[in-house]
């Protein structure tokens, strides 16, 4: 027992920090987030009316994520708090992938730590994790079914490649998006494999499968009706997108590009900054003050400064925030709110620390060119970077669908890399660390506090006999109560007399004042106001 423990003293560690994280941040709470409403009112049906029912808000295949929770609350019956624990199992699941995947890798034991827990610090990871959304679901099976895909490529056999099929066709039935994996292993055979029969039948067995496994998904779902009527939409908007490209789509495709470097180069900095001290080719300095200023300044200039994609990581919290005064704009937070110069340094740092994965992107292409070896791992890492993202830069992208390429990022820069930095390069990781965990730490813990008291002030209402159509709640409210797929226009069975907002307008009647904690700064509360003009 004691040399089990020892053997895996750190993935203990890691989940000793993930339920200390639970505990301090507090998941109870039977309410949903963001469209986790959706995906939850599918596993209630499923649960107390026995059949399979997608209700027509996305479009995302969503199968499997409404079975896992069916799993859950079979065994512990329905609430939003069983589902969020759901989702925690698999966050977990997702930190143990990351850290295997850096082992895997080649990666020093202190960047294959430190870089686990940078991502689990994420803000975006954090908040995600304590909800019943898509994403942390798809990103553990995106990451096990790259692992798998990456001990392939290491160890030349079949085995690996069974389970990567797996978790592709279990990726499958939660986003259709798990089509890209497939073809990411495919090009990477090609481009680093001898063409040989058998490396060829291992590029092209996950494609066939997972070909065979979503025709007969579609036949199944299409034959029983079960198909939301956006099903598949975003995939329509791509193709449109590319037979229709003009500049205003270029245009957005190197904006989203940007943005997506400004986020994923400040979440990941101190991994960043590490490895860039080894880019010394004639000019990098150069090239580096270029890049940044040039990039920084047309991020200011077209206002999307960090964090400026919907809808996680918001300005200053996590959200998003859904109450009547915000359920135009969800990206801000209750005030206060961070000073735009704090953006600008944070968009700066983001903008700066992306070089690292620039130069490396160019170091790949000029070794591919001067024929010289490149580590598979690599090369399967930047071939993924591009399959993944270029969709969504045509499309549009969600700060939640970066999250597979953050711990992506550590293997494409500190593959077989044994390197550890310097006692003051330490201190300095740390410190970033640590300022980035007290903030998603207490932004996760206020999002989920407001929420509560939401919930907690709305179920006192009605039991007090107001009416559910007389309350303004927030986006999730109204959606969980009035939404109807029968009825075109159903939010207009709303007509609200009362409304919890975070600030009153100034002609507002303020009925109460609910108070919540709140560890970032700010009051901590919310306020019910009175319309009597729709009564008039």
């Amino acid at each position: 027992m004691i040399k089990f423990l020892k053997k895996h003293q750190d993935q203990f560690g890691l989940l000793l920090l993930w339920l200390l994280v639970i505990f301090i941040i507090n998941p109870t709470g039977d309410f949903p987030l963001n469209d986790d409403w959706c995906y939850g009112k599918s596993v209630k049906t499923l649960v107390e009316d026995g059949y399979l029912k997608l209700y027509n808000w996305g479009e995302m295949t969503l199968v499997g994520h409404v079975y896992y929770g069916y799993f859950f609350t079979k065994i512990f019956g329905f609430s939003f708090t069983v589902l969020r624990w759901s989702t925690l199992v698999m966050g977990f699941a997702t930190i143990l992938g990351i850290y295997e995947l850096c082992k895997l890798a080649n990666i020093s034991r202190w960047i294959a730590l430190f870089g686990t827990v940078l991502c689990m610090m994420n803000p975006i990871f954090l908040s995600l994790s304590f909800s019943f959304m898509t994403d942390i679901p798809f990103y553990c099976v995106t990451i096990w079914a790259f692992y798998f895909f990456a001990k392939a490529i290491k160890t030349d056999t079949w085995q690996p490649i069974i389970w990567a099929i797996f978790f592709c066709c279990w990726a499958f039935t939660i986003r259709q998006l798990a089509w890209v994996f497939p073809i990411v292993f495919l090009l990477t055979i090609l481009l680093t494999k001898k063409r040989t029969v058998k490396n060829l039948a291992k590029a092209i067995a996950p494609v066939f499968f997972l070909i065979v496994f979503s025709l007969i998904f579609s036949y199944f779902m299409e034959t029983n009706d079960l198909l939301q009527e956006r099903y598949n939409s975003k995939f329509g908007l791509l193709i449109e997108n590319i037979k229709n490209v003009d500049k205003n789509i270029l245009i957005l495709v190197f904006t989203y590009f940007f943005r997506c470097m400004a986020y994923i180069g400040f979440l990941l900095a101190p991994i960043h900054l590490f490895y860039i001290n080894r880019y010394k080719f004639k000019g990098y300095k150069i090239w580096t003050i270029v890049w940044t200023v040039l990039v920084t300044a047309i991020l200011i200039k077209i206002g999307q400064i960090l964090p400026s994609l919907d809808n996680i990581w918001i300005d200053f919290g996590v959200g998003p925030t859904t109450l009547a005064d915000h359920a135009g704009n969800f990206t801000t937070s209750p005030s206060p709110r961070a000073p735009e110069l704090f953006w600008q340094i944070v968009t700066a740092i983001g903008v700066f620390s992306s070089v690292a994965l620039i130069f490396h992107c160019r170091t790949l292409i000029i070794s591919a060119f001067k024929k010289k070896e490149v580590s598979p791992i690599v090369v399967l890492s930047f071939v993924f970077y591009v399959v993944y993202l270029t969709p969504f830069l045509i499309v549009g992208v969600y700060d939640r669908y970066l999250l597979p390429l953050f711990p992506i990022a550590i293997v494409f820069l500190g593959a077989n890399s044994q390197k550890v930095p310097q006692k003051m390069y330490q201190y300095f990781a740390f410190g970033f660390l640590g300022l980035l965990t007290l903030f998603s730490v207490c932004a996760t813990h206020d999002y989920l506090s407001w929420n509560r008291t939401r919930w907690n002030a709305l179920n006192e209402l009605t039991a007090s006999g107001i009416p559910e159509n007389q309350i303004q709640g927030g986006v999730e409210y109204v959606t969980w109560n009035f939404f109807s797929e029968e009825k075109e226009k159903w939010w207009e069975d709303v007509t609200p007399v009362y409304m919890l907002v975070f600030k009153p307008a100034k002609d507002d009647k303020v009925v109460k004042e609910y108070e919540y904690s709140r560890w970032l700064p700010g009051d901590g509360v919310m306020f019910l106001v009175f319309n009597d003009g729709i009564l008039e």
